[in-house]
């Protein structure tokens, strides 16, 4: 892939991070208790095992056993729900001020809908194993976080 990131194993980019930006209110919750697989990559390229090629990671993967409950990491409105040919069953929030989040790889069936209203902390649906893109991967929830429509890292804005 053409870009100019430069290459790194994921293991490397474990704990690698950058300032939260101020602009944004920091996530209150982790939205599900696990390690982290895969870090955030920014604009460095990382293997992708299923994929089997080098891309940017635009998210962090938390391991969590398959029907964990994945609960909102900020209080916010449900924007989107969608069943995504590579990411999966996936929901996005806005908290406001810009920022959204974004959680793939649910079960089939989220229980929140397109204009929810949600607390920090509430129930959003469950890992499954909808990620067509991360299927090389132990059960897990593919987590993003964005400003102003850019990536950023979500590890700088989780307590």
């Amino acid at each position: 892939q053409s870009g100019s990131g430069s290459l790194r194993e994921p293991s490397a980019l474990q704990g690698a991070s950058s300032p939260a930006s101020s602009s944004a209110a920091p996530a209150s919750t982790q939205p599900v208790s696990g390690r982290v697989l895969n870090a955030y990559s920014g604009d460095e390229l990382v293997y992708s095992k299923t994929l089997g090629d080098w891309r940017t990671h635009s998210g962090i993967d938390i391991s969590a056993e398959l029907g964990a409950q994945v609960v909102s990491a900020a209080a916010g409105t449900v924007i989107d729900v969608v069943q995504d040919d590579f990411m999966g069953t996936t929901v996005y929030l806005d908290h406001g001020s810009g920022l959204t989040s974004c959680y793939a790889n649910l079960a089939a069936v989220p229980t929140v809908e397109i204009g929810d209203t949600v607390r920090a902390g509430d129930v959003l649906g469950s890992v499954g194993k909808t990620a067509i893109a991360e299927s090389a991967l132990p059960a897990h929830l593919h987590f993003e976080m964005a400003q102003d429509g850019s990536p950023i890292d979500p590890a700088d804005y989780l307590p």
